[in-house]
């Protein structure tokens, strides 16, 4: 029901706002933008993936994040952010952390506990939670609901966030697989044209459906040509411009700042390299991954990998200054993870200790994700 309803949004998104698109056998018809299509399936009002109510994340949900892996991810954080902040702010003031996207508050459930551990060098951080899902505010109420009734923690929708004053208080911003949930722009070379691709209706077949249509915006043919990318004869890629964007709007939110993105992603040259022709699109659905964005519209996932070089060139620009950056793997072995192994001989797989060994493997070791995913700290001054 819910796909249907969405499938019909998408049609009155076309009908009201149409682009001139074409076929791949040349027929004309009308389009919007995969970009358009992408933002709608994600976060209309009502019908978006991540404004319908639903749980997306964790066992209930469709995938899981970094958090869920043990507490490694949020411990391993929450020193380092700790460092940072007394490098950045020295003056031993309260520091805000604001998880963008947090979730069900699990990432910052696990800082809390961290810093709690710290003493007096924890007790200057307090924690907000922003999240478009509202019942994931009710289950991130739930998990921190001690924390906010002490004034240590608060939850609230990115809107609301409109109304903080930012710019007078020392603020690290962590956003943890928050850019790829950006809408993407996607481009393939045909005919050696650079065309944008849209979703149309298709009559024939009853269904929404991929053509072309003419690059929307500029800043797509500019940012391959700067980067010296020249796509093969039909290979797609993807320009995360909304995310990369969203760090020149923050930058001028805030003052005397941190931000630390976490995401998987790469250079440009890798993600438009030859053995990536359809681009990283993908869509995720009771935690199986597909690469049919038309299946399950409003209902599934869809996510692309982050262009760091793109992060980089935008977030430079707005005032940002890069303090480090490498993959997820780096980053856990400098904060000093590989120390919280333990030596053990305990027959219980169950055991704290066996759980939290299993866990910093699984970071580092699983399936190639500690090297895919990227870890970039930037600071802004006034």
């Amino acid at each position: 029901m819910q796909v249907q309803t969405m499938i019909e949004a998408v049609r009155g998104e076309i009908a009201s706002r149409p682009r001139d698109g074409w076929r791949r056998d040349g027929g004309s018809v009308p389009c919007i933008t995969f970009r358009d299509y992408m933002a709608l399936c994600l976060y209309h009002p009502e019908f978006g993936y991540y404004r319908s109510g639903k749980i997306r994340v964790g066992r209930e949900g469709d995938f899981y994040t970094s958090a869920f892996v043990g507490d490694i991810m949020g411990t391993q954080l929450a020193e380092k952010l700790a460092e940072l902040a007394s490098e950045s702010f020295p003056d031993g003031k309260r520091v805000e952390v604001v998880d963008w996207g947090g979730g069900t508050g699990r990432l910052g459930s696990q800082m809390l506990e961290a810093w709690k551990s710290l003493g007096g060098a924890g007790e200057r951080f307090a924690l907000t939670v922003l999240d478009a899902n509202p019942s994931h505010r009710r289950q991130a109420e739930e998990a921190l609901a001690d924390s906010v009734v002490s004034g240590r923690a608060r939850i609230m929708a990115p809107e609301a966030a409109n109304e903080e004053d930012w710019k007078s208080r020392h603020v690290i911003v962590v956003a943890n697989e928050l850019l790829d949930a950006f809408p993407v722009h996607r481009v393939t070379r045909s005919d050696g044209r650079l065309l944008e691709r849209g979703v149309c209706w298709d009559e024939e077949s009853a269904k929404l459906a991929d053509c072309f249509t003419e690059p929307s915006d500029a800043r797509l043919t500019e940012w391959l040509e700067r980067q010296s990318v020249s796509l093969a004869e039909g290979q797609t890629t993807e320009i995360g411009l909304d995310g990369a964007d969203w760090t020149v709007e923050l930058a001028s939110r805030l003052g005397n700042a941190l931000l630390v993105l976490i995401d998987y992603g790469d250079s440009t040259a890798e993600l438009t390299g030859r053995h990536r022709m359809d681009g990283t699109l993908l869509c995720y659905g009771r935690h199986r991954a597909h690469g049919d964005p038309f299946r399950g519209p409003g209902e599934e996932d869809m996510t692309a990998h982050v262009d760091f070089e793109l992060i980089r060139d935008r977030a430079s620009s707005a005032g940002w200054r890069e303090r480090w950056y490498g993959t997820q793997k780096a980053f856990l072995v400098e904060s000093g993870v590989l120390a919280k192994l333990a030596d053990h001989a305990i027959a219980d797989p169950f055991h704290p200790v066996a759980r939290r060994n299993r866990a910093i493997r699984q970071l580092l070791l699983s399936d190639g994700m500690s090297e895919l995913f990227k870890v970039q700290i930037w600071d802004k001054s006034l």
